[in-house]
């Protein structure tokens, strides 16, 4: 395989982990012991997952990241590559093991991460610098924050200098720099996320009108052109300054809801990249995210585009 790329297409900057899933009859109280069922290993990370979520659906994709020197790096790389995914820039770090997430999931499909970044966080701006000419090839860049901010920083730097358009995932959630205001084109965080930036009191249940006055404020505040509100299974909630757009979600029987965001990342990505319009990629993208709920794991849950136009996703 090439390690160049034949066209402008997508550059992933993102973490690259070993998910190791513990299914769970239900959380255990403080204090509490409880059985599990044994667990399961998957490759995963949200800057891989949503790597592979737009290469299955035809793009072309390059992932920018690091993995340990270990078994858990090797596979993580190996499966990628089978992917079609360029590698060429994931880095090989012996003095880090690759990142880990350790995810404990309900029976009706919830989850509960804890996060070891490992190597991800051995991801140093001077590499991103070094590669200036990558970012030059990119029409859209996907960032999230399983890298240090110092890198994501950078990457929206470089973005921006190349005219790269940018879709910011704030997961892990936390505060979003000033500096990093008029860099972002689409920021997606869920309702957890959402609630975090704008301290607004959101949950599963709040009326979409109050999701989107949380959302504006962002967009007011110029930490995005436009939020898209990733809210599970009510679907998709689309704000900009002049205006908004809710995408409903078809209903699924939810069994591992892993990864749903990214495969939402990725596949709007994807069909950004195809020439759809932000709506028409909204509605793959959600769809893409439902299916992927019913299919247990992080990348093997992300759907191929055949699939989806089975599924009718394609008639937007």
């Amino acid at each position: 395989m090439s390690n160049q790329p034949s066209k402008r297409g997508i550059l992933v900057v993102g973490s690259i982990n070993s998910d190791w899933v513990v299914p769970l009859a239900r959380m255990p109280l403080g204090g509490e012991t409880l059985e599990a069922s044994p667990i399961q290993y998957y490759a995963g990370g949200k800057g891989a997952n949503q790597a592979v979520a737009a290469a299955r659906m035809g793009a072309c994709v390059r992932l920018m990241g690091r993995v340990g020197d270990d078994r858990h790096g090797q596979q993580q790389l190996e499966t990628l590559n089978q992917e079609g995914i360029l590698t060429s820039l994931v880095g090989v770090d012996d003095k880090c093991s690759t990142g880990t997430a350790i995810i404990l999931v309900e029976p009706q499909g919830q989850n509960r991460i804890l996060l070891i970044p490992g190597a991800n966080h051995a991801l140093q701006p001077a590499w991103l610098a070094s590669h200036d000419d990558v970012f030059r090839n990119a029409e859209l860049m996907l960032v999230q924050l399983e890298l240090p901010n110092e890198v994501v920083e950078k990457a929206l730097h470089l973005a921006k200098e190349h005219g790269a358009q940018v879709l910011l995932d704030p997961a892990p959630v936390r505060p979003l720099p000033e500096t990093w205001k008029g860099m972002v084109t689409y920021l997606t965080p869920n309702l957890i996320e959402l609630a975090g930036l704008t301290q607004e009191p959101l949950d599963a249940k709040s009326p979409t009108g109050q999701i989107h006055q949380a959302a504006l404020k962002l967009c007011r505040q110029g930490f995005a052109k436009t939020v898209i509100t990733k809210m599970g299974e009510r679907g998709a909630l689309m704000t900009t300054l002049k205006d908004s757009y809710h995408c409903t979600a078809p209903k699924v029987q939810a069994v591992d809801s892993t990864a749903a965001g990214d495969c939402f990342n990725g596949v709007f990505a994807a069909m950004l990249l195809e020439g759809c319009s932000d709506r028409e990629a909204m509605k793959w993208a959600v769809r893409a995210a439902s299916l992927s709920v019913t299919i247990q794991g992080a990348q093997p849950s992300m759907p191929h585009k055949a699939m989806l136009k089975v599924s009718g996703a394609g008639s937007v």
